[in-house]
């Protein structure tokens, strides 16, 4: 079915998505050496649990979550390991292709938490976006209540169509995956949204529907059109519902997956999988042979472009994602990640660099094409200006970068660069400001600290002192007294000290997953640790009291 809601503003790019979905997903050869990197994912990366020389299975854990918002790393192949460094771990290839598999589980009748761990232990993030963990996507159950589950089929960037061929071959493992995920979050309904220039998916899970579903599912076919895969565009496109500035799906009850994700959760559940390969699109004029396939982590891109037929001497460059938000490769060595949807392999006539840049001359372009409903040119101002008290009133950190502004701008102005780098400068300024946040709190609970500590000497001295004055029976003194009410005050600090570092924390994972979030977690750590003191010693201190009362 179709739906008469909308989101602002959009363009329409050439697709050229026909060069790469016109042939089967297929896997691609097994390497014979792999690099995989310790940060695949949003949080901090992961820590290595393998030494050089070690032999390794498929599946294997090679470096384990590290911190609240991370991710374990699995071997793709088996062999040996080779290096290992702080960023990454080689394994040399045996071409035996064993396996080392967790056991299945029965999702219908699992637990939700017995899912959620499956998902933490096998590695399993989001394949579409920024990479960031589901077992921690899932948890937002914690905090609201999930109605809607949206399976994120549209895929609106033009040459990838990794998603396009995932739902063509496995529809009806792509919505066993949702019913997974709809019982592990509550949700109550499912609703794909796909854009209508897929037809093969479209019918594929047309006739995936026909099969009895659980939770009920519901097909929305929407118009082609940059960027309506974008969380906020597509869930304003499909239920009418408006994700608050600065808010999550999940603050409007939704919680959004994409296609391979949700078929990277049955494996994981049903087959006791982890995650170690993905669908990989491949195109670009470049390469004679583009296509889908289904690619080890850790695989070359060098090696797997020349399986494709790479023309060295046509190539311009290699884009890893889309031409809209993708980037530049510096090498060809980069290896293939959890991250790596799409490997544009183009000439220079394909995708030229862009004509220099001119002045501003207010046309207002920018500005209609917004699918947020920004002001790009005042973003522009005040990003050059370096106006951050603008920036945030003019809700810069609600640009999705989706570079539409930039695609329409007819002085070539590179907006969504201006954006980013005012981004990471504001967000610099923000962990500076908790470092010296925290260094102040630590140094008022240490002074409380020394203050309580002070406080038990003289409430002990004039214990004693009483003591010798009066019977052993006599009631808790004044001082006392006071030292209690001392220990409560520091207890009540203490717990409001974890709660703003979970909420700091909590807030910083999901405004930038890709930074380090070491000193945050510290700072809970070291939060959560001074409330388990105090909370000791209020009730050691109200243990004391209760006995001495009743002598």
């Amino acid at each position: 079915m179709s739906n008469a809601f909308d989101f602002p503003g959009g363009i329409y790019p050439p697709e050229r998505k026909q060069r790469s979905n016109q042939s089967a997903l297929i896997e691609a050869p097994l390497p014979s050496r792999v690099t995989l990197p310790l940060q695949q994912h949003s949080g901090q990366p992961a820590t290595p649990c393998v030494a050089q020389g070690d032999t390794v299975k498929v599946g294997s854990v090679i470096a384990k979550r590290e911190g609240m918002v991370s991710s374990a790393l699995h071997a793709s192949i088996s062999g040996t390991v080779g290096e290992v460094s702080t960023t990454q771990i080689s394994i040399d290839g045996d071409g035996q292709d064993a396996w080392l598999r967790l056991p299945p589980l029965e999702w219908q009748y699992a637990e939700p938490h017995a899912l959620l761990e499956r998902l933490n232990e096998s590695g399993i993030v989001g394949l579409g976006g920024a990479g960031f963990p589901a077992h921690i996507k899932a948890r937002v159950v914690e905090r609201h209540t999930i109605d809607t589950l949206v399976i994120n089929a549209a895929e609106c960037e033009p040459y990838i169509t990794a998603d396009d061929l995932t739902l063509r071959h496995y529809a009806n493992e792509v919505l066993e995956g949702a019913q997974i995920t709809a019982k592990l979050c509550g949700a109550q309904h499912i609703v794909i949204g796909i854009e209508d220039n897929k037809p093969e998916a479209i019918d594929a899970l047309k006739q995936a529907l026909t099969n009895s579903q659980p939770v009920p599912v519901e097909l929305t076919v929407i118009a082609t059109r940059y960027p309506s895969g974008g969380e906020r565009q597509l869930i304003k496109k499909l239920l009418d519902l408006n994700v608050p500035s600065g808010g999550l799906p999940a603050d409007v009850g939704v919680l959004c997956h994409n296609p391979g994700t949700l078929l990277a959760i049955l494996h994981a559940v049903r087959d006791g999988q982890p995650l170690v390969s993905r669908t990989v699109t491949l195109t670009g004029e470049a390469i004679t042979q583009p296509g889908n396939r289904w690619v080890r982590l850790g695989t070359s891109v060098r090696e797997l472009l020349e399986q494709t037929g790479l023309n060295t001497s046509e190539l311009h460059q290699v884009i890893q994602g889309g031409p809209m938000m993708g980037t530049p490769l510096l090498t060809l060595d980069t290896p293939v990640t959890k991250l790596t949807n799409c490997l544009i392999a183009a000439t220079l006539e394909e995708l030229p660099p862009p004509p220099a840049e001119s002045p501003c001359i207010r046309c207002g372009e920018c500005e209609s094409v917004c699918p947020v409903a920004l002001l790009p040119q005042q973003l522009h101002w005040y990003a050059r200006a370096q106006d951050d008290a603008k920036l945030e009133r003019y809700h810069l950190f609600d640009c999705i970068e989706c570079g539409a502004c930039s695609y329409v701008c007819p002085s070539h102005i590179p907006l969504v660069v201006d954006y980013r780098e005012a981004k990471s400068r504001i967000r610099l300024q923000r962990i500076e400001a908790t470092k010296a946040e925290h260094a102040k709190h630590r140094f008022e609970f240490r002074q409380a600290r020394l203050a309580r500590e002070e406080a038990e000497k003289q409430a002990r001295k004039q214990a004693r002192q009483a003591q010798q004055r009066r019977p052993s029976n006599t009631a808790a003194t004044n001082s006392e007294k006071v030292d209690l009410r001392g220990l409560r005050i520091a207890h009540a600090a203490a717990k409001a000290s974890v709660k703003k570092a979970e909420k700091t924390l909590a807030r910083v994972a999901q405004e930038d997953p890709k930074q380090s979030l070491d000193d945050l977690e510290m700072q809970l750590a070291t939060a959560q640790e001074n409330l388990k003191a105090a909370e000791l010693q209020l009730a050691q201190a109200r243990e004391q009291q209760s006995s001495e009362e009743s002598s």
